[in-house]
């Protein structure tokens, strides 16, 4: 018997973490983007080696787990990443705490913040940052594209 709920618990965690990495758009989104890399994958305590001075804000209002994915056309690049939090309340903490002072805007998610560098959005418990590091309007149709593709994803998973 011990055997046997040794198994269910892990069948129990492995579901539990597989919808994130899951969310991820492939390539061709937008087309002639492709992905860079493998997605990493950080829970817990990982994520200090990922967020340099900022993994506290997240740990204080219930980090579950993260995604990133790196995406590319020739030299521009987007990095998408995707928090998730215990509960809706802790993602909608951090994104209050992050945009603070910032309109808040619904293009995508329940709430979110544009610029010609960043999209953050929230839905859920989840919170959603694509960021890219050069003013383009091809890299911002591309944050809008991928944004698009995983907001689709999280409101049809939350259903």
């Amino acid at each position: 018997m011990p055997m046997r709920l040794l198994w269910a618990t892990a069948l129990l965690l492995a579901v539990g973490n597989a919808p994130l990495p899951t969310l991820l758009p492939g390539d061709g989104v937008p087309p002639g983007w492709t992905r860079r890399g493998e997605a990493r994958l950080f829970a817990g305590a990982e994520l200090y080696r990922h967020v340099n001075g900022g993994a506290e804000l997240y740990h204080r209002n219930g980090f579950d787990r993260l995604a990133v994915q790196d995406y590319a056309k020739d030299a521009r690049e987007v990095r998408l990443e995707v928090y998730q939090m215990k509960a809706a309340a802790g993602a909608a903490a951090v994104f209050a705490e992050i945009t603070a002072g910032m309109p808040a805007l619904t293009h995508v998610g329940t709430a979110c913040v544009l610029d010609d560098y960043q999209v953050l959005f929230l839905r859920g418990d989840f919170l959603v940052s694509l960021t890219t590091y050069e003013k383009s309007a091809e890299a911002v149709a591309a944050m809008a594209a991928l944004a698009a593709q995983i907001d689709a994803a999280l409101a049809a998973s939350a259903l």
